[in-house]
């Protein structure tokens, strides 16, 4: 017998963030020999390891029972219930309701366990969305944007902590959106202040991705004033033309992002830019592909997630003119290594410098603005440390600390 439910995550942070949750579940509900797999629908090619999981995991061990939940099995409930393994399915909306794991309960107590490796907890504030982007099938699967109560956000932080965690993010579909459905309406920056506020042991807050057509200067400012929110910021940009911004039905202009990102800088030196990219979407010209390639420098993007654009049956895109699978292929390798170049000028700048840094293990690390580092010498994990940049190497900037940090 395992002494608890194995719990496998795909895609997302937010998932993630979930998994933790559910595996929460499974030790106080005491499920044994069951394995879940929290699934991603955001691409074909996350159905296909997920579809390759699945047949693996049974060929291993043809008396596995597998639960399903997450946006891939919410999308085709009908197919994954078929597949060898697959015993159920919870929902997208029940995910997260302790009474959907009650019949897989043992009935016994799961040993706990007091050790607590992980350094950086997910603190989701909202889920769903209300925008419509064209190639997006997570709206579907997901829902509307729902807000979570300031309370209850609250309390999540405050148990994140207890256990352990040293560092939180706020993850949800959209934290942008976060508020908006409320009354009266509250944004993202006011929960990221009320968490501030209400929860004073909290010393390490990151936000994850953000629409960059909800980056106000009430948030701007609020990156700038508070130091306890990390300078890494990863924007949902997509393309940096603004036609095929439209044919996405984004909400921003590549000029926009530009603009956002430099008074970000004015307020806050240090922080460095993420963002996503899709590239082949259906109509791009190679003359918009350069666009693209142009805003990673002119925004000053530096950690960058490179999508090739992936067709979703029920989406508009999928309606839309494709463009041939190797055009795809090709501009996304040409957008990742000019990604990684760009990385690698960025992680160069930092040789020489003092950063501090939250240690993750022995010898792996996170700088405040989300570079990898790792130490010549051991590290304590979950302790922060002033540490020396000496050189670069595979893009992780190697150094060692120069004293810890109180």
């Amino acid at each position: 017998m395992n002494f608890t439910m194995n719990v496998l995550s795909f895609g997302c942070r937010l998932n993630a963030c979930e998994s933790d949750l559910i595996k929460d579940f499974a030790k106080e509900l005491g499920i044994v020999d069951f394995t879940l797999i929290n699934t991603c629908a955001v691409t074909a090619e996350a159905e296909r390891k997920l579809r390759q999981t699945i047949r693996r995991l049974y060929s291993e061990n043809p008396n596995i029972k597998i639960i399903l939940t997450g946006c891939a099995s919410e999308l085709h409930p009908d197919y994954y219930i078929q597949m060898d393994g697959v015993v159920g399915i919870i929902s997208n909306k029940s995910k997260l309701s302790k009474s959907e794991y009650l019949k897989y309960s043992s009935g016994k107590t799961v040993p706990q366990s007091s050790e607590h490796k992980k350094v950086r907890g997910f603190l989701q504030i909202q889920n769903g969305c209300d925008q419509k982007c064209t190639y997006c099938i997570v709206r579907l699967t997901r829902g509307s944007n729902v807000s979570f109560p300031e309370d209850e956000i609250t309390d999540q932080a405050r148990a994140l902590l207890q256990k352990g965690y040293k560092e939180l993010v706020l993850t949800g579909v959209n934290i942008s959106s976060y508020g908006c459905d409320l009354k009266p309406q509250k944004n993202l920056s006011f929960i990221v202040r009320s968490l501030l506020k209400n929860v004073p042991q909290l010393t390490r807050l990151r936000l994850s991705s953000l629409d960059p057509a909800d980056i106000d200067d009430d948030l701007i400012n609020l990156i700038g004033s508070e130091e306890k929110l990390l300078p890494h910021i990863h924007e949902s940009i997509q393309s940096g033309d603004d036609m095929i911004l439209k044919r996405m039905m984004r909400r921003h202009t590549r000029n926009q992002v530009i603009e956002i990102n430099k008074k970000i800088l004015q307020v806050r030196s240090d922080v460095i830019f993420g963002a996503d990219i899709i590239t082949g979407f259906p109509t791009e010209t190679d003359e918009m592909f350069e666009n693209t390639k142009k805003l990673l420098t002119d925004a000053k993007l530096s950690l960058l997630h490179i999508f090739p654009f992936s067709r979703r049956p029920g989406t508009p895109a999928a309606l839309m003119p494709r463009i041939e699978k190797k055009i795809i292929t090709e501009r996304a390798r040409e957008l990742k290594k000019m990604s990684n170049d760009i990385l690698h000028k960025k992680l160069t700048e930092q040789i020489g410098k003092n950063v501090v840094i939250l240690a993750e293990d022995n010898s792996n690390a996170k700088t405040n603005s989300f570079l990898s580092v790792k130490s010549l010498v051991p590290l304590i994990t979950g302790k922060e440390y002033l540490f020396r940049c000496d050189f670069v190497d595979k893009n992780i900037i190697i150094g060692q600390p120069i004293e810890e940090i109180a």
